[in-house]
């Protein structure tokens, strides 16, 4: 018996996963929470605040640096400055406008799942067909020791 055929291993996402449940309830759960997460989870849009940040950073770095006939040179060399002064300031705009809780109350509370252990790719191979579902974890955890 391979390790995949293990009653309570299952693989998600090309990666082997372990735990005391059975396979099939596992990963029901796992699914149930990765879909909860690609749909409710708050809005993480850092990417954006830090773009637009970024970018008026540059932008006003570049009209002062115009305005005040400075050498382009200086000017140029403060772009980086720019850059991180506005990534910064727009985080802490887009964190003033994030919930400050995991997520919105009205949404439905992140399915959990019972506890989970990857197992790594020597394990995998390694494991002995009639290993129990404990042997598996620590071996997970702290190395297989055949």
């Amino acid at each position: 018996m391979a390790i995949d055929e293990h009653p309570n291993v299952f693989r998600f996402e090309t990666r082997l996963w372990v735990s005391a449940a059975p396979r099939e309830e596992a990963l029901e759960q796992l699914r149930a929470q990765r879909a909860w997460d690609k749909d409710n989870a708050r809005l993480q849009r850092w990417w954006v605040a830090l773009s637009i940040g970024a970018i008026i950073g540059v932008g006003g770095i570049l009209a002062v640096g115009t305005a005040s006939n400075l050498d382009p040179t200086l000017y140029l060399l403060l772009l980086p400055l720019g850059f991180g002064g506005g990534a910064i300031l727009g985080a802490l705009i887009n964190k003033r406008f994030n919930a400050p809780e995991a997520h919105h109350a009205s949404l439905p509370a992140r399915p959990t799942t019972v506890p989970l252990t990857l197992i790594p790719s020597r394990v995998a191979k390694a494991a002995p067909e009639h290993a129990s579902v404990a042997e598996i974890v620590e071996w997970s955890n702290r190395g297989f020791v055949g």
